[in-house]
């Protein structure tokens, strides 16, 4: 597998929709080149926190809450700035205060996923993509395992490494967890399924100090629903 592969395998599964993909994705010539990977927002893996907190939604937020002028935000999110705005200005200072800090993005409600961005040494070092699976109990909004893994898989070729973790629930009925994983000497990319009632899947993105880091500390796991 070409080494430019794994740069932007990352692009394709945040973006799921095809007309987002063909709007955000990097050319093939630039696939060969040691490109940053873009993540959620316009931000890329690995900037400083400070850079992070200049661009896209962040960037709207602060000046929206430095100004109090509101008409550039989307509608939908102008009562949450004018009550979070003092607590958005600790968010950012911690962020860009070189320790160790986890912010929850704006995440999309459409498709049902939350956001997490972790910062370390003013960099950052990890995004977290957070979605529910699709439910005919709860929500059709989500997105599948199937759909996010499928898309990346179309598009990238085959992970490093797939593994599986047979799984039931409390009514005794089983499931099957994945756990996807590419890796590279600057980046690994991390998809976990939780199968099951209120399922999910965690796709995450680190820089490879950042993963090294994490697995050290111990392996995520798909989480039992007996246990």
């Amino acid at each position: 597998m070409k080494k430019g592969i794994f740069q932007l395998l990352a692009l394709a599964a945040l973006l799921l929709t095809a007309d987002v993909l063909a709007h955000d994705q990097l050319t093939k010539d630039q696939l060969t080149k040691d490109q940053p990977i873009k993540v959620k927002g316009g931000h890329q893996l690995g900037e400083t926190a400070e850079q992070f907190f200049a661009e896209g939604y962040e960037k709207e937020m602060l000046g929206a809450c430095a100004t109090g002028d509101f008409k550039s935000v989307n509608k939908s999110s102008r009562r949450q700035l004018k009550e979070y705005c003092g607590a958005f200005a600790g968010v950012h200072q911690q962020a860009i205060s070189g320790k160790r800090y986890e912010y929850k993005g704006s995440g999309d409600v459409s498709e049902m996923r939350t956001d997490t961005f972790t910062f370390d040494g003013d960099r950052l070092v990890k995004v977290e993509l957070f979605y529910s699976a699709p439910s005919a109990e709860v929500n059709y909004r989500g997105q599948s395992f199937e759909k996010i893994f499928a898309g990346a898989k179309q598009a990238y070729g085959a992970p490093l490494s797939e593994t599986t973790e047979p799984m039931q629930d409390a009514y005794g009925v089983p499931y099957v967890a994945h756990r996807e994983l590419w890796l590279t000497p600057q980046t690994a990319i991390l998809i976990i399924e939780q199968p099951g009632p209120g399922g999910s899947t965690n796709l995450d993105v680190f820089t490879r100090a950042e993963y090294d880091r994490t697995m050290a500390n111990g392996a995520p796991k798909s989480a039992n629903p007996l246990e």
